[in-house]
């Protein structure tokens, strides 16, 4: 059974030079991390260890230790800056392209120069934020939403479902993120093709290790996790 040694620990190391990892130790580590979806693995500034990026998460694995794992992140003492930190955000960039994206099934709001991907879960209180951050900046964007109903949001698929199936889907999304009241669905047939989109986004999201939201995606291939308001604001050019 392995062990998971100090959680959240931080390492503290005044720098270092990542070398490439031998197919021998890639190999050793992905056996011990079998069900672990791995992004990025590079030799840590400690002997015997290498750095695993999985997604946001960061171990430090030996493959000669198969019992043991750390799980922490390296601060750099001279310019204390989380390296690990700066590391996983850009794997995450290069991980999200923009262009890429299933877009044709995504809802399309707006025609502004600047185009963004939201993942967002209607009745998440910081998508709900971010909705509004959003409308007052219409003006400079498209926007393609992706709606994810999260499990602790009993309501949230059938807020999804009234708004894939509004006539108005930019509407609907004012009605349920900003006055926080629920749309009519003028026609239950639509209600399958609704539910089959839903499942798609879930699917793609699970996939992708999108499991919380807001969730943006720029197409500068920028990740936003959360509502930034000053990422944002610096991807807007807002002062």
């Amino acid at each position: 059974m392995k062990k998971i040694l100090l959680p959240l620990l931080f390492m503290m190391f005044t720098g270092h030079s990542f070398a490439a990892v031998s197919p021998q130790a890639e190999s050793q580590i992905r056996a011990i991390l079998p069900n672990t979806r791995i992004t990025q693995i590079n030799q840590a500034p400690f002997p015997g260890m290498y750095e695993v990026l999985a997604g946001d998460n960061a171990f430090y694995v030996n493959p000669e230790n198969e019992s043991e794992i750390i799980v922490g992140h390296i601060l750099n003492t001279k310019s204390m800056q989380d390296e690990t930190d700066l590391r996983i955000a850009a794997e995450r960039n290069k991980r999200y392209n923009f262009n890429k994206l299933p877009l044709n099934q995504a809802i399309k709001v707006g025609n502004g120069k600047k185009q963004i991907a939201v993942f967002v879960d209607p009745d998440c209180p910081y998508c709900q934020q971010l909705e509004l951050y959003l409308s007052k900046n219409l003006s400079k964007l498209t926007i393609y939403y992706f709606f994810i109903p999260l499990p602790m949001h009993p309501l949230a698929k059938e807020h999804i479902e009234q708004i894939l199936c509004a006539t108005s889907p930019a509407k609907a999304i004012d009605t349920i993120m900003v006055k926080k009241l629920s749309a009519a669905i003028p026609d239950k047939s639509c209600l399958t093709k609704a539910d089959n989109q839903i499942a798609q986004i879930q699917k793609y999201s699970t996939e992708n290790g999108i499991n919380a939201t807001p969730f943006i995606i720029t197409d500068s291939n920028i990740v936003i996790g959360g509502f930034d308001t000053n990422a944002l604001d610096n991807y807007l050019g807002v002062k």
